[in-house]
């Protein structure tokens, strides 16, 4: 019998001013706080001891502003601090017609106190509606990963939130008052 999932894979890098070794304690041992600096997580919060060596929890959990999402759940899969590279599923929170979503985080030493990250995702779909809307989401995780590694460069470089997360934060904010 063959697969019929629909796979897509997408990967977009970024440079980065400052050193691998630190860009990497944003996104590795701070894997938790992702909700400090991306404006499509209104809040993170790590759970369980952190099996991998190294990490500073097993799962994580984000409420969402990205489009179509409201919460994921999210287990770290692959954790390898000296080379910097980590995986984590999506575990729950994907629309149903998905069926399996990894995202992989690579940060590479570029020399003179420069880094680059490159955000790998892979995800599977239902064949279906997979070709009904597999363009759309596509675009939308292509949108989602710009904007991430956008927010990621600026909180590195100036270890403050972007512009646009800031504006997020207010709107949370003023919605809570």
């Amino acid at each position: 019998m063959s697969d019929k999932r629909k796979e897509v894979k997408m990967s977009k890098t970024v440079a980065v001013n400052i050193s691998a070794d630190d860009l990497w304690e944003i996104v590795g041992p701070g894997f938790s706080e992702a909700g400090k600096w991306s404006t499509a997580v209104d809040h993170s919060e790590g759970h369980g001891e952190g099996k991998f060596d190294g990490a500073s929890c097993d799962t994580r959990s984000c409420d969402l502003s990205a489009k179509g999402f409201s919460s994921v759940n999210e287990k770290i899969t692959e954790y390898d601090a000296p080379n910097r590279t980590m995986a984590f599923d999506i575990v729950d929170g994907m629309p149903g017609f998905v069926t399996y979503t990894n995202n992989r985080t690579v940060i590479t030493d570029l020399g003179n106190g420069k880094s680059k990250a490159e955000l790998q995702i892979t995800m599977h779909m239902k064949p279906l509606m997979g070709t009904l809307v597999g363009g759309f989401l596509k675009k939308n995780l292509s949108n989602l990963i710009d904007s991430a590694l956008d927010d990621l460069k600026v909180y590195a470089e100036t270890g403050k939130p972007s512009l646009r997360k800031q504006e997020r934060m207010k709107k949370l904010l003023a919605k809570a008052a």
